[in-house]
């Protein structure tokens, strides 16, 4: 055996051996080159999807309330939210929560569900662009505006660009790691096979998207493979379509344990993409070849061929869909006894944070309005002896207590750094809220207490005492009401008046007070009654504090939402 110096490697080498580890390194380059640009572009995703989530994740909130059973308005809810959320695996899952919530009917969650489906499409078309060495003017421009601008919308906005500019990169590398295999006969015989028989490449498009959570990386795999010209456009289709069946995997697993609607949410969403499919494998050819015709470039012709079977099959199922939620309902039947929407929240609804949190606020408000009426029933049962009253504050306090107790763990899951910094604020300030109002319903109970106490023992206040009563807890009732009005609306000026009526209170509570002692030394109120009313007042005044709390954090936090509506789904 012949060794020759490599001045290079400054040592022997047998040229054969050299020839064969040559080759190893380049198949380990593309490897790390595809994977690791792989990984680039879903972590690039990832930053650009919780980014669009902090500048519009309310706006994705307020379309998903606009649903309707209309297939086609439910469409464009189902594109636009999948667009600002960069993912229809994250947009099927909080789907699934809105239904397992019971914020949402089964029927409407399908009819978004199709919309979804064509929003995945647009992440395609950006990256079939050729931007040439554009991304790293893209990078460095938006990191330097990330960094360096004081306001954070802008600061977004320059971690948009940087976001764009690491998926073009990503591109740029898998592409890079895709063309050494035109060189290889037995890849691209292997990998064109999937054209010839389409099924083994669905499988593979399929299994790549179940690994990796995402069509688009996928998709975007298969146009940097076009893009290295080592994969003709019939096999790239079949692993495009493919790619759509893989990402049922996860809404399948979400589904495993939850509301018998929401587990025909993601039997819905299956059934969709293995239809569509079913439908285009038998015309695969000749879609192949009108999708030619679109562009010159192949991967613009991939990414167009993923838009077009995406809207068609949309297209196709509208008429279909009442058909659909029958046949879903039929497998899946309805659970004797199981309760849909308890809460207006639920666990799913945790991968769109922005979601998250305007539905947690809508479960306060729930718990507000409860405390509220709670508040009205004591009044009937301390001034109108009314025991029925008094036994329905008592059950009600346990309600409020299992809401809040539910919400705070909630929110405590709801992922901080994904919120604006707004929406972190208002976050944290709602957990303080849901103290407020817990302790609200704690005085409610004391009250509606003293009510039986009063009512059993046959305690007495005098007429004066009863009408500085009456008018006591209707102030309380009043600014407890603005307070609650102010969380609804978001509305600073009526959080100013409840502030201001607190102040009414302490004010009302001194002069009762002071009248009570004047009463008892002149013999007017009962002994027996000293304690009870000292006490009453005492805690209406906390229920007062309590009042002024929830409207100090109203006014401290700037909306950039507006109000959330309580709204039932339609039937």
């Amino acid at each position: 055996m012949r060794l020759r110096f490599c001045l290079a490697c400054n040592m022997f080498i047998c040229p054969g051996k050299a020839a064969e580890d040559m080759q190893t390194m380049d198949w380990v380059t593309v490897g790390f080159n595809i994977i690791g640009g792989l990984a680039l572009f879903m972590y690039a995703i990832t930053l650009l999807r919780e980014t669009l989530g902090k500048i519009s994740g309310a706006r994705v909130a307020k379309l998903l309330e606009k649903a309707t059973n209309n297939p086609v308005k439910g469409m464009g809810v189902g594109t636009a939210a999948t667009f600002m959320t960069q993912s229809s695996s994250i947009t099927v899952l909080t789907l699934i929560g809105f239904v397992n919530a019971g914020m949402m009917t089964f029927r409407q969650s399908v009819n978004v569900m199709l919309g979804s489906e064509i929003g995945t499409t647009i992440t395609a078309q950006l990256v079939s662009f050729n931007i040439g060495m554009a991304f790293w003017p893209l990078i460095a421009i938006g990191f330097f505006i990330h960094m360096f601008a004081r306001s954070e919308r802008v600061r977004l906005v320059g971690k948009v660009l940087f976001s764009l500019g690491l998926i073009f990169l990503a591109m740029e590398f898998m592409k890079d790691g895709a063309e050494p295999l035109q060189g290889s006969p037995v890849f691209v015989a292997l990998i064109n096979n999937f054209g010839a028989i389409p099924i083994i490449g669905i499988l593979i498009g399929a299994l790549i998207a179940g690994i990796t959570q995402s069509s688009s990386a996928t998709t975007s795999l298969v146009i940097a493979m076009g893009m290295g010209n080592v994969i003709q456009l019939d096999a790239a289709i079949a692993l495009v379509m493919g790619a759509n069946i893989g990402t049922c995997f996860l809404e399948i697993f979400a589904a495993v344990g939850a509301s018998t609607p929401a587990k025909r949410t993601a039997l819905a969403q299956t059934i969709i993409n293995i239809f569509g499919v079913g439908l285009f494998i038998p015309f695969l050819g000749p879609f192949a070849a009108l999708v030619e015709t679109t562009s010159p470039d192949l991967p613009r012709q991939i990414a167009n061929a993923h838009t077009i079977f995406n809207v068609l099959v949309s297209i196709v199922l509208i008429p279909l869909v009442g058909l659909l939620v029958r046949f879903c309902e039929r497998v899946i039947p309805k659970k004797e006894g199981e309760t849909i929407g308890k809460h207006f929240f639920d666990e799913e609804m945790l991968h769109l944070p922005q979601v998250a949190l305007r539905e947690a606020e809508r479960e306060v408000i729930r718990a507000a309005d409860v405390t509220l009426e709670m508040i009205g029933l004591s009044n009937k049962a301390l001034v109108g002896g009314d025991q029925e009253a008094a036994r329905e504050v008592m059950r009600l306090e346990d309600e409020v207590d299992e809401s809040v107790r539910e919400s705070e763990t909630f929110i405590d899951k709801i992922r901080e750094e994904e919120l604006s910094e707004t929406d972190q604020l208002w976050r944290m300030k709602l957990l303080a809220i849901l103290v407020d109002i817990e302790r609200v319903g704690d005085q409610c109970d004391n009250l509606a207490e003293f009510a039986v106490y009063r009512i059993d023992n046959r305690i007495t206040f005098s007429e004066e005492a009863e009408s500085e009563l009456a008018d006591f807890i209707s102030l309380v009732e009043e600014t407890y009401g603005e307070a609650v009005r102010a969380l609804k609306t978001r509305n600073k000026s009526v959080a100013r008046r409840a502030v201001l009526l607190e102040d009414e209170i302490d004010k009302q509570e001194r002069e009762l007070r002071t009248n009570h002692v004047n009463r008892m030394e002149a013999g007017i109120c009962s002994p027996r009654a000293d304690a009870m009313f000292v006490e009453t007042i005492r805690n209406l005044e906390r229920i007062g504090d309590h009042a002024d709390n929830i409207a100090a954090d109203v006014i401290v936090v700037k909306s950039v939402h507006g109000p959330v509506r309580i709204v039932e789904p339609d039937a």
